[in-house]
């Protein structure tokens, strides 16, 4: 995965990026105008200033559009706009506001919706690019891993990331074209009321950001502890009979209660750093219209400013804080997410990793009678102890090899390093020239397979797990079609999904456990789920064990279900 956040970003999401940018700009000349109407409501239409000189109809949407002076200022058309009298004029000027909210509200609802989705598809990859890169690990790295600590980080940790990366380029642009078109219509009004709001506006933007730091220190600390809490009550879950047995369920608990005070301190430290910001980014949000009334009252009345203008300053900067604000948070989320998403990127980098998956066009395997060819093999455990010491072999195929020694010589060892289970080693191991560790698992599971001491279920049927070996071909829908289409038919020497029961069987005969799963099924018990044609079949064959007992004259030797001997 790419190591920086908005490199990735701006890779998997640039279409769409760029699509919701152009309509943020669509949409500030609505904002523009919006911030505009106060003033014409209150100068033109309730002081009547669009009515003087005799004049007892103002014309709502009259102007001009023409060339730049530089290029001839030619008239390219003349609006002339609706006559209409003052209160006419008052209630339109307010109806064309309303719209302006309305366009206004609009724009953001159909920014926040695309970037909502688009935060949520981004989501979607990225836990599906860590996962994938989870199943390329060695087997000795994911050996080393916690189930428990990757599970949350793929589910959990990249949570806030996806919610981020709708805002990454949007939310910037967004807030930041808003606070610019706010700011610059206030210096457009008063250059001194402007120069107020832009000072206050840096002082944000720089003291809060400062203060943050500690802040986003605690929150690196409190993500590193909450994982090694996960991590850790994992262990003792896995661990649990062992802990039953030894009687140690107390020192588990101090352990946790430990990590659990610790978590605690953090949680506390972070709430009074982030509250203090909040208290003072709110100070210093309404510290501003005291100035606006003082400074724009002065003016006002030395007639320095218009009362219509003044209206418009002070809504045009009730807009203002909270883009600024805003802006700030989402500078510390950025901080956030881009220290989780390096700290993710981190966890998933393993100096090895396999070769990429060929699911979709996998390698030739080498030929049937290709040797195994071990020369100078040397295998050492995490600790540095040797496993297998400087060993040659050239094996000979098809063919049956019995690797004999005691416990300790190294036997399994190399049959771990033949089945791919042990990928660190010295030396080379080649099948028919081709370097084992370069084969991908998709290429390698269709002649190369090992079956340890140690068996993996995963949930589901006897059946799901005996097949699970054959779920390789990738059906004509890809990953959106069912599960069950991805049986490699052939490759089991069945015609089709009835036909692939009967070389199960035949399977479970040849292994020697046809028997034990014929008893096991006899046994067991029909499930919730089940066909009830299934439960029928089994009361019809009831009468069909008893008829034939019967012909055999064995009935006194089995008491059959009787409902009137109960």
């Amino acid at each position: 995965m790419e190591p920086q956040l908005f490199r990735y970003i701006w890779r998997h999401s640039r279409r769409e990026q760029i699509i919701i940018l152009l309509i943020i700009v669509a949409s500030l000349p609505f904002y523009w105008i919006s911030l505009d109407v106060p003033k014409a409501i209150v100068n033109d239409a309730i002081q009547g200033r669009a009515f003087t000189h005799g004049r007892t109809v103002a014309r709502l949407f009259e102007g001009v559009i023409s060339l730049p002076d530089f290029l001839g200022g030619t008239k390219i058309l003349e609006i002339p706009g609706i006559p209409l009298g003052q209160m006419q004029y008052l209630f339109a000027l307010s109806g064309w506001y309303f719209v302006l909210v309305l366009v206004n509200g609009w724009f953001k609802y159909l920014v926040n919706i695309r970037k909502g989705i688009l935060g949520e598809w981004m989501l979607r990859r990225m836990r599906f690019d860590l996962f994938a890169l989870l199943m390329r690990f060695r087997p000795e790295d994911i050996r080393a891993v916690k189930p428990a600590e990757v599970a949350s980080m793929i589910k959990d940790e990249v949570e806030p990331i996806g919610a981020f990366i709708g805002d990454a380029f949007i939310q910037p642009a967004f807030l930041g074209t808003q606070a610019l078109t706010a700011l610059g219509f206030i210096m457009l009004q008063n250059f001194w009321m402007g120069l107020v709001a832009l000072l206050i506006v840096l002082v944000q933007a720089v003291v809060i950001p400062h203060l943050r730091k500690e802040q986003i220190r605690l929150g690196r600390l409190r993500q590193l502890a909450s994982r090694q809490l996960a991590g850790r009550i994992g262990e003792i879950v896995d661990g649990a009979e062992a802990v039953h047995v030894h009687g140690t369920a107390a020192y588990s608990e101090a352990d946790i209660d430990r990590r659990l005070r610790g978590l605690y301190k953090i949680r506390v430290d972070l709430f009074r750093r982030k509250f203090s910001v909040k208290y003072l980014n709110n100070l210093l949000a309404q510290l501003t219209p005291f100035f606006f009334y003082a400074i724009g009252g002065y003016f006002a009345l030395n007639k320095g400013l218009d009362i219509g203008q003044l209206v418009a300053v002070i809504a045009a900067y009730r807009d203002l804080p909270s883009p600024i604000k805003e802006l700030i948070d989402w500078d510390q989320q950025r901080n956030d997410v881009t220290v989780k998403y390096e700290q993710i990127v981190t966890q998933f980098s393993p100096e090895h990793l396999l070769p990429p998956s060929e699911v979709d066009a996998p390698a030739l395997p080498p030929p049937v009678d290709a040797p195994i060819s071990v020369k100078g093999l040397y295998v050492a455990g995490g600790r540095g102890n040797v496993l297998l010491e400087r060993t040659s072999v050239v094996m000979e195929r098809p063919a049956h090899i019995a690797l004999v020694g005691s416990t300790g010589s190294g036997r399994d060892i190399l049959a771990k390093v033949l089945g791919r289970q042990i990928t660190e080693f010295m030396g080379s191991v080649d099948i028919g020239g081709q370097p084992i560790t370069h084969i991908s698992d998709e290429t390698a599971s269709r002649f190369l397979a090992y079956v340890g001491p140690e068996a993996q279920l995963f949930p589901g049927s006897i059946r799901d797990n005996v097949v699970y070996s054959l779920l390789r071909r990738v059906p004509p829908g890809g990953s959106q079609s069912d599960l069950a289409e991805w049986i490699d038919y052939p490759a089991a020497g069945a015609n089709g999904p009835a036909d692939l029961d009967r070389v199960v069987l035949g399977a479970l005969e040849i292994g020697g456990a046809g028997e034990d799963i014929y008893r096991f099924g006899i046994l067991g018990r029909l499930g919730r789920n089940s066909d009830p044609a299934i439960a029928e079949r089994f009361v019809e064959a009831r009468h069909v064990v008893r008829e034939r007992l019967e012909a055999h004259d064995l009935t006194d030797l089995v008491e059959p279900f009787d409902p009137g001997h109960y």
